[in-house]
């Protein structure tokens, strides 16, 4: 077919071509990268350059994990570079796989006009761009789409066998990539009745056993798990409900409906109805010729399989989600989205009059340079001011701030959480150090000083273990790296390992039995909160497993046996001690009235709430007495 196409042709690919990649590869860096994207590099990372085989995948809406196929996927870029910019410049390149999908099927079954058209719609499709500039499962859910189709239609068509089996192993793998994915596999079910596949048993017996195949780490890790059987049985045995809210969604998707909010959130201008307008007679018109072309009888034509093909995979996933006990978000979808270019393509053969065709290109074009040109601004925009409820923290700044510190020693990252499972940034940048030495610690109680050259950073200057750095006068020769305008920057400092932290009490040292050793005291105002905090060094080997906390007993100084004043409770995050830090941990009070005070601190265990006993016998240690006055 495309030896006998004019040159001219082969420009209008490269333009089209040319249009998705500057929307897909502009803006290196402006895009999510939080919670969803960090979790799925963590899967991934270790598989390609840890040897460690993924079994489960990232964490799905439906409170469950999904199949682990997008962290094998994801596997491929990361074992060249383990940069998660690289990861996502290669979500982008599959994205142009779609688009050149889109343009391959509309070429040959309708015509050169159809396929710039719908090319063009996938190429610039606001959804389509922002679904194609990050790492997230349900960004590979378009390219799916695309060569399931191009795959069914070859199959068909030309009867090829490898094309077949790849339609059904993609039938069977695309919901192992995200749940949503389900919906090929509904529509390929159709098909195979349609089309009686059942004659064609060997590939169809191949595609099948090689997804089957794929799918069996996952089954044999839900046989040995009875706890994730049980969040599968708690996820997907609610209350159901039949309403249309995944029609709705599919809708939204086709217009390119409030598709700013996802970029720019609070800060989304509001939108002009006229590109919904013009997207939505493409594709009304596009639905008009497909139905017309299935209606029409008569042989199989190429236009008449395609278009059977577009409205079935259009169809699939609304009716799949037609019944859900989930909310139906509008990236589930998204594997629908070349039919839905397919059908603004279409819209070309409403009429054969030139006068109707060149309208229908102009609009497709005209589409597309507005949409380029929201997105343009939506990009940059996002890129350097803060969008509440829009795009969070962009790569970009983040890989800045987290190569931007030098690599002659390791890195102590002080932040809202230090689990990777659960927590954002600690899980944002784990991935990003990936091959640095380096720990996240929870830094609202807890400031470490380790025993050896290292960074010390935080995630802003205003959060309480750099606030403890500040006062000791160890925040020396700080670093600032920024975030977006409105945002406050990231900060970080040198640690030469020996200096000693200013401004705390000495007293004669305490050990505990779980290896820490009690060498001062400090009270202060901080703002309205009235802190203590307490040195201690790490004397011993640390705990190797148990959660433990830090309690804080406040009493009149008169009163120090009777039942405490307030009480302030703080963990420790004992798995990041190593053998000689020095930790402070910080308790903070408000309202404290004032007077004289002594506290009552030391170590316990969870869940039991077991206390860490002295090694001289106790299990607590009495500070003070200090006077509190006026903040």
């Amino acid at each position: 077919m495309y030896r006998e196409r004019q040159p001219w042709e082969w420009f209008a690919l490269l333009a089209v071509l040319a249009l998705a990649a500057s929307l897909r590869f502009g803006w290196p860096g402006v895009n999510s990268f939080a919670f969803d994207e960090a979790r799925l590099s963590l899967i991934a990372l270790p598989m390609a350059r840890a040897g460690e085989f993924a079994t489960l995948g990232m964490p799905s809406s439906a409170r469950v994990p999904n199949l682990p196929a997008a962290a094998w996927i994801y596997a491929l870029p990361y074992a060249i570079s383990p940069d998660p910019l690289v990861a996502t410049l290669f979500t982008g390149l599959l994205s142009l796989i779609a688009v050149i999908m889109t343009w391959h099927l509309a070429r040959r079954a309708w015509g050169l006009l159809p396929a710039l058209v719908g090319a063009t719609v996938m190429a610039a499709s606001p959804y389509a761009v922002l679904y194609s500039r990050a790492i997230w499962a349900q960004d590979l859910l378009p390219v799916l789409g695309a060569i399931w189709l191009w795959a069914a239609f070859h199959a068909i068509r030309d009867r090829h066998q490898v094309a077949l089996a790849l339609h059904i192993f993609l039938a069977g793998f695309a919901f192992q990539v995200h749940f949503a994915g389900i919906a090929l596999a509904l529509a390929s079910v159709w098909l195979f009745v349609r089309f009686r596949w059942w004659r064609r048993w060997p590939p169809v017996l191949g595609g099948a056993a090689l997804a089957a195949l794929a799918a069996l780490p996952f089954a044999l890790e839900l046989l040995q798990n009875p706890a994730l059987r049980d969040q599968f049985g708690a996820a997907f045995g609610g209350q159901a409900v039949i309403d249309l809210e995944a029609p709705g969604a599919l809708v939204r998707l086709g217009l390119a409906h409030d598709w700013q909010f996802l970029a720019l959130g609070d800060l989304a201008p509001e939108a002009s109805p006229l590109p919904h307008i013009a997207v939505g007679l493409l594709l009304l018109t596009g639905l008009a010729v497909v139905i017309r072309k299935i209606a029409g009888g008569g042989p199989l034509t190429e236009g008449h399989l395609l278009a059977e093909l577009t409205i079935t995979l259009l169809l699939a996933t609304p009716l799949f989600f037609l019944r859900h006990s989930t909310p139906v978000f509008v990236h589930y979808q998204l594997v629908a989205l070349p039919a839905l270019a397919l059908l603004a393509g279409a819209s070309v053969c409403l009429l054969k009059q030139p006068l109707w065709r060149a309208l229908a290109v102009a609009t497709g074009i005209a589409l597309a340079a507005v949409w380029t040109v929201q997105l343009s601004a939506s990009l940059t925009q996002a890129g350097q001011v803060e969008t509440p409820n829009g795009l969070g923290t962009p790569l970009g700044l983040l890989r800045d701030a987290a190569y931007g510190l030098p690599d002659d020693a390791p890195v102590l990252f002080f932040t809202h959480g230090d689990d990777p499972n659960v927590d954002g940034e600690a899980a944002i940048f784990k991935a990003l150090w990936w091959e640095r030495p380096h720990r996240i610690v929870r830094g609202d109680s807890l400031l470490i000083l380790p025993d050896e050259p290292a960074y010390l950073m935080a995630t802003l200057a205003p959060f309480q273990a750099w606030e403890a750095l500040e006062a000791a006068g160890l925040a020396r020769a700080v670093m600032t790296f920024p975030r977006r305008e409105g945002a406050l920057p990231f900060v970080a400092t040198r640690y030469d390992g020996q200096a000693l932290p200013d401004g705390f009490t000495p007293i004669e040292p305490v050990e505990l039995a779980d290896g820490v050793i009690l060498e001062g005291w400090q009270v202060r105002w901080v703002g309205p909160r009235f802190r203590i905090s307490t040195l201690w060094r790490v004397a011993g080997d640390p705990p190797v497993s148990g959660t433990r906390q830090q309690f804080h007993h406040l009493y009149p100084a008169e009163h120090s046996a009777s039942e405490p004043l307030m009480i302030a409770d703080v963990p420790i995050s004992a798995h990041n001690w190593r053998t000689g830090d020095r930790l402070i941990v910080m308790a903070d009070f408000f309202d404290v009235p004032p007077g004289e005070y002594t506290v009552r601190t030391g170590h316990y265990t969870l869940p039991d709430v077991a206390r860490i006993p002295r090694a001289d016998g106790g299990d607590s240690i009495l500070l003070g007495p200090f006077t509190v006055t006026q903040p």
